[in-house]
């Protein structure tokens, strides 16, 4: 009896350890994501399940996904196949080391990507041409080499990004992306920006809000810096305050380098050129939308004329006295060319 129990129990081991090693244990951890909605949208949430890798049994419709705070050390380009319903990604603090080229690629309805607080040397390329992407968060990675990896980046970019977070990255520059019309805040504090060029501010016409602070800019760059912002009415609250106004010959004023650059005045044209589209797109949705609502109702009223047209008719017959054959037509006197005798019934 104490050999069967022994039995039983190296079979049961044996069984749990075949489970672990291809994965199953992953399907009680899945069960555990937390299913829900945030403002209508299916939110699931994995964080701190020590997941090593992204679940593929969620929910396909998921529109906020949270994985923070797991052990992921690399995303495949299979991991959001079936997931392109996201609109935000939560994925900070993990250990995110390597992004697979194509990982992003079908996240075509993403919003906002948090990435923060991993392992990640250069930003995956392909995020900047998601086509609804406006926040980007991909602070506390070491984005030394950064520069490297932009020189192949394909400008302008198709990101519509609004909001972006480099903050303690190592940077020594903010990055070259160039044009973004529609990029109102940028955090950059924390960064040594020893080689800050503010020419890099040309690109970025509506710019309201900076951060820089903690970083390691000459006097001159951050009295520039205030310059610009001043020049086009943004908020300098988390810009280091330059307490004293450098001497012109020694710190150049730099409007001409920003504000009249040919790179400021093409933001502001590409800014324009989105704004009108964006107008003459809802313009000619508005209208598509009246002309259809405009044939909608001329159906509605050709079909109900009709409707009571036939209802007329209808009743017309209905109240038409009705002819039958005389009697008197069936007598054998009744000549030829004499005509039939109808009655009225």
């Amino acid at each position: 009896m104490e050999l069967r129990c022994l039995l039983l129990n190296i079979v049961f081991i044996s069984v749990v350890n075949a489970m672990l090693a291809f994965g199953f244990a992953n399907l009680d951890e899945e069960k555990r994501c937390s299913y829900g909605r945030i403002e209508k949208l299916m939110r699931i949430r994995c964080h701190a399940m020590d997941l090593k890798e992204v679940p593929q049994s969620l929910k396909t419709s998921v529109e906020v996904l949270d994985l923070s705070y797991n052990r992921i050390r690399k995303l495949k380009s299979s991991s959001f196949q079936r997931y392109s319903d996201i609109k935000f990604l939560l994925l900070y603090d993990n250990m995110i080391l390597s992004v697979e080229p194509g990982t992003f690629e079908p996240l075509t309805a993403l919003q906002e990507v948090d990435l923060s607080n991993n392992g990640l040397t250069t930003i995956p390329m392909e995020l900047f041409q998601l086509p609804k992407l406006r926040n980007l968060y991909i602070d506390s990675n070491d984005l030394r080499n950064l520069h490297h990896d932009l020189q192949l980046l394909e400008t302008p970019i198709g990101a519509p990004l609004e909001y972006l977070n480099v903050a303690n990255c190592e940077l020594h520059d903010i990055p070259d992306l160039g044009i973004l019309p529609n990029l109102w805040q940028l955090n950059a504090s924390l960064n040594p920006l020893s080689n800050f060029n503010v020419d890099k501010l040309g690109n970025l016409c509506h710019l309201r809000v900076i951060d820089l602070t903690k970083t390691q800019m000459s006097p001159c760059s951050c009295q520039r810096v205030t310059n610009h912002l001043r020049d086009i009415g943004a908020n300098a609250q988390f810009v280091p305050l330059c307490m004293e106004a450098l001497d012109g010959d020694a710190c150049p004023l730099n409007y001409n380098r920003t504000v009249d650059s040919p790179t400021f005045h093409s933001c502001l044209a590409s800014a324009e050129l989105a704004e009108t589209r964006s107008f003459w797109l809802f313009a000619a949705g508005c209208f598509g939308g009246s002309f259809l609502v405009l044939l909608v109702f001329c159906y509605c009223i050709h079909r109900w004329r009709k409707k009571r047209q036939n209802r007329r008719l209808s009743q017309a017959a209905q109240n038409r006295k009705h002819f039958v054959i005389s009697p008197r037509n069936a007598t054998n006197h009744r000549l030829e060319d004499q005509p039939l005798h109808c009655d009225t019934a």
